[in-house]
Order: C-alpha cells, then structure tokens, then sequence
C-alpha cells in the first residue's frame, strides 16, 4: 500500500489521482487483515495529500457469543492527510518548522506515500467490540457451559440469582401479553 506521489506533489494544487489497493495484508495489535481492497484517491492540497478511500478487509477473532472462531469482514472509511517531506515540491510559501502530524502520515524523502501504518490503525478502530461468528450464533448455555450451536441442553433458562427476578417476570409478562 505505497504510492509514488512525485508527480502529484508537483502538480497544480487539487489535482487528484485514482489508485487501489487489492489483496493487501496489514497487522495490528494481535490481528492479521488480509483480502484488503478498495478504490483509493489521492488528492493534492496546498500543503499535503488528502488520501481517501473506502477499504473492506477480513480478519479472524473469536465469537463473543460462543467462544468459536469467527471470521469477519470489516469496511472502513479512511481519510488522512500525508504531508511530503520534501515540502519544497509543492510551493514556492515557506514550509512550516514545526510539524504536528504523524510519523506514519509523511511522505518519504523518495516521494513514497505509505499508507500501510494509518491503514492498519483505522481497520483496528473498526473491529466491533462483540465480534460474534454469525447474527444467528445462539451463544453458550451461562448454566452448563455447552455451545448452543452444536447441541441442546436442558437446563433451565430462568436465572438462577435472586437479583435476576425481576427482569425475568418482566420478560415474562411481555411474551405472555404478545401471545
């Protein structure tokens, strides 16, 4: 997920370029992404390059339902700034001293637009914090522990802790005024 952005830090400012990433692979934290793909654009600004682009990946993790393994498919929109470092390219104004971004938002001093970094943060923050194995996953029995999924068990579902009570007199009087 690199891009030669010479050209493009050398054009007029708002001149943009469609590129795409196909069957990239990331990892993040304790996740492998793979099968990345998606149509990228890449903007020229005053100062750096808007990078854009609406990114699908799969990774595994383990169901929060049934403890199982889980493979899903996330979607993300990316959107960041990369600022070049050589900032001479783009215009004749004085470049900033300081500079606030990023370490893996600049472009190299090859002109090498590395999105791999940001990309990986932002399929992290799009992981669901329940990932479960399908929408359907009955989940574990909270009273024998068997996956539901694979088999029945014949435990009783009411709760078995007094604090519980009342919730389930209330789940109760609303299946019984449904039917």
């Amino acid at each position: 997920m690199i891009f030669n952005v010479a050209s493009l830090l050398t054009a007029r400012e708002g001149a943009a370029r469609q590129a795409s990433v196909e069957d990239g692979e990331v990892y993040a934290d304790r996740h492998r992404f793979s099968k990345i793909n998606g149509p990228v654009e890449l903007l020229r600004t005053d100062r750096t390059i808007l990078v854009s682009a609406t990114i699908t990946a799969r990774t595994d993790d383990t169901c929060s339902r049934c403890l199982q393994p889980a493979t899903l498919d996330i979607e993300t929109e990316f959107e960041e700034e990369f600022e070049p470092v050589n900032r001479d390219l783009m215009s004749d104004r004085p470049a900033p001293v300081e500079s606030d971004f990023d370490p893996a938002l600049v472009i190299d001093s090859r002109n090498m637009l590395d999105m791999t970094d940001a990309l990986a943060q932002a399929l992290s923050l799009a992981m669901p914090l329940a990932p479960i194995c399908s929408i359907d996953c009955a989940g574990i029995c909270t009273t024998c522990f068997a996956n539901r999924n694979d088999s029945t068990c014949n435990c009783d579902d009411q709760p078995t802790d007094p604090r519980w009570r009342a919730l389930a007199e209330l789940g109760a009087q609303t299946t019984n005024s449904n039917s």
